[in-house]
């Protein structure tokens, strides 16, 4: 286990969970911005710590969009459940990870590229759950600021869905491809 592999599963296991607590048990929008901050952090930290020093592994390029969705889930579920955000915005994030992890299971493509929406989606996201976390402690009366960070995150879920969809389209596209080059390769073989 390397140290950007561990970095990830701190994450999960210890973060993530973390976050949970510290917004629907103490009740912090500001801790819990704090721990939101260090979830990014690391994120950007594991694979910048496994390309820099070449310790990219096939479990860190599956468990890193595995800690991601769990975590982004997880934080948007405990925000709809502190009343920050509308329920619609969880139901959207787990609907386009489910059919695409559906996807992925199917048609079992091993690593799935990054693509630019996709980046700029998790950019969004990113920078929109903490936004909305700071105006909950800092002016969770301010109509016009909530209504703000609300359709930032509004719009980062709709790209999240858009680039899920664009994922799936793609791994559908590209197993339909490989489908006559299999049958090919096993005919040639007898």
């Amino acid at each position: 286990m390397n140290v950007p592999n561990t970095i990830s599963i701190g994450r999960l296991v210890v973060l993530t969970p973390l976050f949970v607590v510290v917004l629907l048990v103490w009740e912090s929008p500001f801790w819990a911005l704090v721990v939101l901050i260090v979830l990014g952090i690391t994120d950007w930290a594991d694979g910048f710590i496994a390309r820099r020093f070449d310790l990219t592994t096939d479990l860190g390029k599956k468990l890193d969009p595995i800690a991601d969705r769990v975590s982004q889930f997880a934080v948007c579920v405990t925000l709809v459940a502190a009343g920050i955000v509308p329920m619609w915005m969880a139901a959207v994030l787990l609907v386009a990870d489910l059919l695409l992890g559906v996807t992925v299971l199917v048609t079992k493509p091993g690593i799935v590229p990054v693509r630019v929406i996709g980046r700029l989606r998790t950019v969004l996201l990113m920078v929109g759950f903490p936004l909305l976390l700071l105006i909950e402690w800092l002016a969770p009366t301010n109509g016009a600021l909530v209504l703000f960070g609300l359709a930032w995150v509004g719009v980062a879920v709709l790209l999240h869905a858009i680039a899920n969809l664009d994922y799936t389209v793609q791994l559908l596209r590209d197993r339909r491809a490989a489908g006559p080059r299999v049958r090919a390769d096993r005919a040639a073989r007898g």
